[in-house]
């Protein structure tokens, strides 16, 4: 498991868990969503 910290130089910093196929990212506040890479890969053309 690979973990990745998304921070901004803010306080509040959401954290990636990359899992095989499947990426969990989780909020200070206990929020938690999972992705498989293929979402991931849809979510971030959209972003651009």
């Amino acid at each position: 498991m690979k973990k990745v910290v998304l921070c901004s130089g803010t306080k509040c910093c959401p954290e990636a868990l990359i899992d095989g196929d499947k990426i969990t990212i989780r909020d200070d506040d206990g929020g938690r969503v999972t992705l498989t890479k293929e979402q991931v890969k849809i979510l971030w053309e959209n972003l651009k």
